[in-house]
């Protein structure tokens, strides 16, 4: 049974991304900014530090292909994309601590990477016109904020979560 808590929570946290989108809406955005939650994705990344490679691989492929299915036309765009980020990130902890700080600090970067990515399908294929600078003032960076705010407020209740996973994984 607690072999699945940890998907139970990602599912939860997809479920909770897709309902944030449409129910919050910031008083202080400007027209036109898009506010875009990556909250699966900081998941997966706290999964990949704290756990193991292999789950937030396999975590992020399968989180990845359910955001493909619900969300996008295009099946791979973050099925690959997630898997990849958590592979990244587990060899960048390898040679790096594990600082709550550097934690934040890479997952914020991956978000980034992630828009950045997912921009430039789109515009290679012909799914959105915005220019580099009106993506990155109307969505880049409104996004980097409310994910940066997001992965502050939940990194230590997240991170001893999994720590404690961890701990009940190897007692067993």
């Amino acid at each position: 049974m607690r072999r699945f808590i940890l998907p139970f929570l990602i599912f939860f946290v997809f479920i909770s991304e897709g309902m944030f989108s449409h129910l919050v809406h910031f008083s202080f955005a400007q027209d036109g900014q898009l506010f875009v939650p990556r909250f699966v994705l900081i998941v997966i990344i706290f999964v990949s530090v704290y756990l193991t490679r292999t789950q937030g691989m396999l975590l992020g492929l399968v989180f990845g292909l359910l955001h493909d299915i619900v969300y996008i036309e295009v099946i791979g765009i973050y099925l690959i994309t997630y898997a990849l980020i958590a592979y990244l990130i587990s060899k960048v902890m390898k040679v790096l601590h594990k600082n709550i700080f550097i934690v934040l600090f890479l997952t914020i970067l991956s978000v980034a990477l992630l828009e950045y990515y997912v921009y430039g399908v789109n515009y290679l294929i012909g799914a959105t016109d915005m220019s580099m600078y009106n993506f990155t003032a109307l969505r880049l960076l409104p996004t980097l904020a409310l994910n940066a705010v997001v992965a502050i407020i939940f990194i230590y209740p997240i991170s001893r979560f999994l720590t404690k996973i961890k701990i009940e994984e190897s007692e067993d």
